[in-house]
């Protein structure tokens, strides 16, 4: 964290330097230090009294600045620092991002300053965070800037945790849209732009190279709305767009290459750490000067700020310890019809050890949060059980079925040499002392050992039919749904 923000620091002094140099050719003070002493003590000495504006007494912060009776502009972009990890446990996801705005105020000198606050601040928005979020951090990075115009630049950092309720119906399949709104309370109408700071032509950049999360983002909503907290009946969107973030899989990959001081200056590691995709703005659906009118001081209407990620889960992970394990484990069970129908204890081994891996495999899912309806990947993992289980069944009716036929078609007059089929413990592997003990033995009749192999034929290719039609099933309905 600690180098992320020191990282934007930079990037917002060196695009300060960069705007003073091109306005009028003088060169910006905001990050300069005369012999070890910092710009406000060099300015208060009056060495550059141009670089820092102090506060005047009869200044009323307390007043918002424009015209009264009007709603006063406020302009804010995103630059969000770390995103996730998204929990589908606790349906929280993590987020630090830095929210700078800006707006005019007359009553600040014109040129470009820095605003010396020691004695009064100046006047700033009430920005209030969602109610549901965990607010961790909530502080201004640098002091405020005044740009030519009177335009005042705010930054803010900001660490939540914000609730995002999921709905896991289709997990892992699932696809999730989870968002942070702030309002802005005092009769401000507060708009999504473009900041000069930023790199990137996207009012919500992310640096991607520290987003943690089994989910990839699909596009990013920005929209700007009035909200009646006595009546939701009064919510009105007048601004929104959305960004396509598609395409930054590359950013992933790079990792920790771009922290690296030596490859910040690439255009990779520049578009990665302020990526903002591909946006496009959204017309109004109506018009919404009725309620603009309605939004006051008090704070009861006011204006709000929303950002939305559309997410998709990756698949990856399931596949590899999920899909792949629970298929391997059914399609061994299978083996146990091409062994003989004889060989009782390796086909009831082999059943009942497939039968107890998939138990196993199904306790390290991801266990669901308290609802009471069941995803995607439960049905998965108790249909692999359900054909684990008739596997090992289907050699225990096809031994009792073998068992029938032998004792239905035996006869007196039959011979030892007419029961061709036997299994007989190896007697050679016994203890002397045992040599007197007559084991048991597990004998079928020609009759019954043919059935018993007509059923396994039967098994080897409708326990795969089924599955393959199960799993053609069950990744056909999971598409038709994200479609």
């Amino acid at each position: 964290m600690v180098e992320i923000k020191t990282c934007w620091f930079l990037v917002l002094c060196v695009s300060s330097i960069g705007q003073g140099s091109s306005d009028g050719g003088s060169t910006s003070t905001v990050n300069r230090e005369n012999d070890g002493r910092s710009v406000i003590e060099a300015a208060a000495a009056g060495e550059d009294p141009d670089s820092v504006w102090t506060v005047p007494e009869d200044y009323d912060n307390r007043t918002r600045p424009g015209t009264p009776g009007t709603l006063l502009d406020v302009n804010c972009s995103a630059f969000i620092t770390k995103l996730g990890p998204f929990s589908d446990r606790i349906m929280t996801f993590v987020i630090s991002f830095v929210l700078q705005c800006w707006w005019k105020d007359d009553r600040l000198p014109y040129h470009k300053v820095m605003v010396d606050e020691s004695k009064m601040k100046i006047w700033r928005p009430l920005i209030s965070p969602m109610i549901h979020a965990d607010v961790l951090k909530d502080e201004e990075m640098i002091y405020p800037v005044v740009y030519p115009g009177r335009i005042v630049y705010m930054t803010k950092l900001y660490d939540m945790r914000v609730p995002c309720q999921m709905h896991l119906y289709t997990y892992p399949h699932d696809r999730q849209m989870c968002g942070l709104d702030m309002s802005f309370v005092g009769g401000l109408k507060v708009g999504w732009g473009f900041s000069p700071y930023m790199q990137t032509k996207s009012p919500v950049a992310i640096s991607m190279t520290n987003v943690r999360s089994a989910f990839q983002i699909d596009h990013v909503d920005y929209i700007s709305y009035t909200l009646n907290v006595q009546s939701y009946r009064d919510t009105c969107i007048y601004q929104s767009g959305t960004c396509d973030y598609s395409g930054y899989a590359d950013c992933i990959k790079m990792g920790i290459k771009c922290f690296k001081a030596e490859n910040l200056n690439t255009t990779a590691c520049i578009n990665c750490l302020q990526f903002g995709g591909r946006c496009e703005k959204h017309p109004p659906k109506q018009d919404c000067s009725p309620f603009l009118n309605k939004v006051n001081l008090v704070g009861d209407f006011h204006t709000t700020l929303e950002f939305r990620f559309a997410l998709s889960r990756r698949l990856s992970y399931q596949i590899l310890h999920t899909y792949v394990p629970s298929f391997c484990v059914v399609a061994i069970s299978w083996v146990s019809f091409w062994l003989d129908p004889a060989s009782a204890p390796a086909r009831t081994s082999l059943g009942v050890t497939t039968v107890l891996t998939m138990v196993t495999l199904s306790t390290k899912v991801g266990a669901t949060p308290q609802h009471n309806y069941v995803r995607a990947i439960d049905v998965w993992m108790l249909s692999c059980k359900l054909f684990v289980v008739l596997a090992l069944l289907e050699y225990a009716f096809v031994n009792f079925a073998a068992r029938q036929a032998s004792k239905a078609a035996k006869s007196p007059e039959e011979t030892d040499a007419e029961v061709d089929k036997s299994f007989v413990p190896n007697e050679d592997s016994l203890d002397d002392e045992n040599n007197g003990i007559e084991l048991p033995k597990i004998s079928f009749t020609i009759t019954g050992y043919s059935m018993a192999k007509k059923l396994d034929y039967v098994s080897r290719f409708l326990f795969p039919t089924f599955y393959i039609a199960f799993v053609a099933t069950y990744f056909g309905v999971l598409s038709y749904s994200e479609e």
